[in-house]
Parts: structure tokens; sequence; C-alpha cells
């Protein structure tokens, strides 16, 4: 009977490792997600909570519901933030409040999109797949910096 050695061992679980990831890889967007869920970037930022969320409204029975966009409502200190994602279409529209000219930063699965807020406080982005996002709201030299939790569209 031989002993096993550490070089046999590492040897050992790397092969077992690379069956086990041939055999049932992780999901790329689960990677992805994992990676962005991680984003220690705004870790100052002030965090968004939801205050509303249209899917999680009944429908009476026997009423249809013509309704495609999905309303969202993100509240943290001063600030009020409004969503509506169309799945159909692709497009996230939203304002903030107060009404402002901020940097708006869409994080999805893989990596940030950048557009700006009006001096109303409306922006939108298009070509949105459905999917876990998350909204970094940054004022001009970053005084206020507010990042929606993250949320499965």
């Amino acid at each position: 009977m031989s002993e096993s050695t550490p070089r046999s061992e590492d040897r050992l679980i790397s092969l077992l490792r690379k069956g086990l990831d041939d055999a049932d890889p992780v999901p790329m967007d689960v990677t992805d997600f994992a990676k962005a869920a991680l984003s220690w970037r705004t870790i100052d930022a002030e965090l968004a909570e939801i205050a509303y969320d249209s899917s999680e409204e009944t429908t009476p029975a026997g009423v249809r519901s013509a309704a495609t966009a999905r309303m969202l409502s993100f509240e943290a200190g001063h600030w009020t933030i409004d969503i509506e994602f169309n799945a159909a279409t692709g497009r996230l529209i939203g304002q903030v409040e107060p009404a402002r000219e901020v940097i708006v930063e869409l994080h999805l699965a893989g990596g940030p999109v950048i557009s700006l807020a009006d001096e109303l406080g409306r922006f939108d982005f298009d070509g949105v797949l459905p999917g876990p996002v998350s909204l970094v709201f940054r004022t001009p030299g970053d005084l206020e910096v507010v990042k929606t939790e993250w949320t499965v569209l």
C-alpha cells in the first residue's frame, strides 16, 4: 500500500475539480452577478431600499391587465427614485427627487452603463435585459452617492 503525498493529493483534487467543472459548470450569468454584487466601489453610498414594487400588486380574479411595465420606487434619506421597466422593449426610464442633474450608473451582471439625469432628474436606458440590476446616483464631485439595492427585473 502506498502513502499519498501532498503532491498526489493536489493532483487528485485538481482532476476532481476539472471533472466537476466539465460536468456541471457554473452558469456565466451567476458568475457575473456574483462579481457585480461584490463590487465595493460604492461601499460608502447610502442604500436606497424598495418602497414600492408593482409586481407585488395582486390583480382581482377575472380582471385582465394590459400592464407590460414594472414600476419600482426606492427611498433613501431625502432621495426618492422611481423607475419603470418595460421588458418587451428593454427600456428603463426613471426620475430622481429632488430633481437634479446627477450621474446615473445602471449596474448589470455584465458591468455598468452610465447615463446623465437632466435638470428635472429624468434618465433612461435602452437595451436593458431582464435580470439583476442596481442603480447608483452621484452628484457632481461625489458629494452624495445613493445606491439602490439589487433587484431582479
